[in-house]
């Protein structure tokens, strides 16, 4: 902390300081205060000082897009280091000058949006009341304007004075500006169209532009959304807020090379709202609480330049008896929210995650005279994976007030296939007769980016509902990468060649006094090699090297099979990978292990054993789905009417959740 002499002529100085460290500065009578670092504890320092701030978060130099012939809007606040005694009155200006002395200060060159396009509402005045710290916001209207391409700078200074020991200043705010080509639009409007949930605590959103129609290569989805900001209360002054972690607060401070090379694509970007384990919800705030919040709402969409908010009621801490502030939860509240949204951002996507199987956690009624399906622009039923036994099972009925099939998923899809079964549970069925019963939306979510190609499925969705192939780019993101790395096709000739495969765990087995191999105890990870050669081009292959058992299996290859379908390949579980013959005159066969079998070798022939005799393996992860929780593939051979593996001592043998890397 440090307190400089207050200077007769301060917009140079100050202007200098507020980019130091965070940037953050305070102004107050007699001195100049520097303070970088969290602002929470400013209520220690002597006296009463003021300074301005962008709603959203926004960092000093966010830049706030223009798109075609839209506006764009900034969000600024005073804030003071104590509660006022008294009201203070604070007023903004457009201040060229002092974007000229932050480019005199910081060496920078940046030019003054044109100010004929540019205006503060109510002329820039707001107040801090007396007993509260912060003001309300004050928009700051950018109209179209300026070169598209270009990058400009708003500077935004503010006085305050009257009601407190916070003399009159100049401090200053600055965001840049930056003119977009409007969006792309489709040629001919989808009657179905897509959206994707986006984990953004593990993925990247930039994953889902790779994935374009065939035909004229516009993007798969339609929609992304942020999954998740949270509503939070703010436990000292009872306000509920917009709260961003770490990955979503990356993401929205990386804008221009995440969010806007999806909508460069014609890909509109959401960001979620999720409840956070406190009282703050959809379903328990008051009208004005509502509006409170939705005027935040429509700051961040502002200022990072989102598309819409779709809502997911989720881990709230609803109260029996509300906390003063709060209201008792109610279908009814979560739809006033909606519609207090939908009048302070009646040009944004608001869309509604539905969990509960109770209807709880959904809006419905009428508000000022609107019916929810009037407020919203879809709804989805959130449970995953319910038309995986369809049609014995069904997703839910577009049962809201005035919200017709066309605004409603009835069962969304979860692509990752590690969870709930993923893609091995899809059932096109459900895809036909949800586009022949007049939904419009379908609903994706965790979307994978480790080096995995989704086309052949999504193409299966493509098919039903566009008549068209989708096709992938080859490229991914990690969950915080902003250049694109090569990835892997799920197409024949991306298996060929030599792989590392590592496993995570392995497990001992051991022959007992009957010659049974047995479990034994979890062990390190086992690493060996193969190579995939081709058997039947297209059809299946020859893999050299897999197990524990090089002498054996470099020699006799099992077989692969290959679905041109999806991309997927599967091993045929039993197979004889060699015929006993005079060279050798063992028969060897490739078996599953199974953990938690007495005989481990035992495969399914009729009798009690269940073990499926095939396995699904991806080009990402190793996935050999049978029975038990431990798989593995090895020889073995019969001897004395036993299936055993090649060998009577203790060793490392049996594997878990292999990875293969090409080399």
């Amino acid at each position: 902390m440090l307190i400089m002499k207050y200077l007769n002529n301060i917009k140079l100085s100050l202007v200098a300081a507020t980019f130091v460290c965070t940037g953050t500065v305070f102004i107050g009578c007699e001195d100049d205060l520097t303070i970088s670092g969290p602002t929470d504890k400013l209520e220690t320092v002597d006296g009463v000082y003021g300074y301005v701030r962008s709603a959203a978060g926004a960092r000093e130099l966010t830049p706030i897009s223009l798109f075609g012939d839209k506006a764009g809007t900034g969000h600024l606040f005073f804030e003071l280091t104590k509660a006022a005694e008294q009201d203070v009155t604070v007023t903004f200006k457009i201040d060229k000058d002092a974007l000229v002395a932050y480019n005199e200060a910081n060496n920078t060159s940046y030019e003054m949006y044109p100010v004929d396009k540019l205006n503060l509402a109510n002329g820039g005045k707001v107040t801090v009341k007396a007993g509260e710290k912060k003001s309300a916001s004050v928009e700051l209207n950018i109209n179209a304007g300026g070169t598209i391409g270009s990058t400009y700078a708003v500077a935004i200074s503010a006085t305050a004075d009257g009601g407190a020991t916070v003399s009159t200043n100049n401090q200053t705010y600055i965001y840049l500006v930056k003119p977009q080509p409007a969006y792309p639009v489709r040629t001919t409007e989808r009657d179905i169209k897509t959206l994707c949930f986006v984990e953004v605590n593990n993925e990247n959103i930039l994953n889902c532009g790779e994935y374009t129609m065939a035909k004229d290569g516009t993007a798969f989805f339609d929609i992304v959304s942020i999954f998740a900001a949270n509503i939070n209360v703010d436990s000292k002054t009872g306000r509920v807020h917009v709260f961003c972690n770490e990955q979503v607060s990356y993401l929205l401070q990386n804008a221009d090379k995440i969010i806007r090379p999806l909508q460069a694509k014609g890909i509109k970007v959401n960001m979620t709202i999720l409840g956070n384990h406190d009282e703050a919800g959809m379903g328990n705030l008051s009208q004005a609480a509502a509006a409170d919040f939705a005027k935040e709402l429509k700051a961040y969409m502002d200022i990072y330049g989102l598309d819409g908010v779709d809502f997911d009621d989720e881990y709230t801490d609803y109260q029996t008896n509300p906390s003063p502030g709060f209201e008792k939860r109610s279908r009814e509240n979560y739809a006033r929210l909606i519609y207090e949204c939908r009048q302070a951002m009646p040009d944004k996507l608001l869309g509604i995650y539905e969990y509960l199987g109770s209807f709880k956690d959904s809006p419905n009624g009428t508000v000022e005279g609107k019916k929810i399906g009037e407020l919203v622009d879809y709804m989805t039923y959130g449970y995953y994976q319910n038309q995986a036994s369809y049609p014995n099972t069904k997703g839910r009925e577009a049962n809201f007030d005035g919200l017709p099939k066309a605004k409603y998923c009835p069962t969304p899809l979860r692509i990752g296939t590690e969870l709930n079964g993923g893609w091995a549970r899809f059932n096109e069925d459900y895809i036909r007769d949800m586009k022949d019963s007049g939904y419009g939306l379908q609903v994706f979510y965790d979307i994978k980016s480790q080096d995995y190609d989704y086309s052949p499925y999504f193409t299966a969705i493509g098919n039903i509902l566009y008549e068209d192939k989708v096709e992938w780019s080859g490229y991914c993101y990690s969950r915080t990468g902003l250049s694109p790395i090569e990835g892997m096709r799920s197409i024949y000739e991306s298996y060929l060649g030599e792989w590392d495969a590592t496993s995570s765990n392995s497990l001992y087995v051991y022959i007992d006094e009957e010659n049974n191999p047995r479990w034994w105890d979890w062990g390190g990870s086992q690493t060996f090699d193969i190579r995939i050669e081709e058997k039947e081009a297209g059809k299946s292959f020859y893999v050299y090297g897999w197990g524990t058992y090089p002498e054996i299996t470099d020699k006799y290859p099992l077989v692969m099979e290959y679905n041109d379908y999806d991309g997927s390949i599967s091993i045929p579980v039993p197979q004889t990978i060699h015929e006993a013959d005079e060279a050798d005159p063992i028969t060897w066969r490739m078996l599953w292990g199974t953990y938690g079998k007495i005989n481990v070798w035992n495969f399914y022939d009729g009798d009690d054993y269940a073990i499926p005799m095939k396995g699904s393996i991806s080009s990402r992860k190793l996935q050999i789905n049978g029975a038990g929780n431990r798989w593995a593939i090895d020889p073995c051979y019969e001897e004395d009417g036993k299936l055993v593996p090649p060998h009577m001592e203790v060793k490392y043998h049996v594997s878990e959740n292999y990875t293969l890397t090409k080399r």
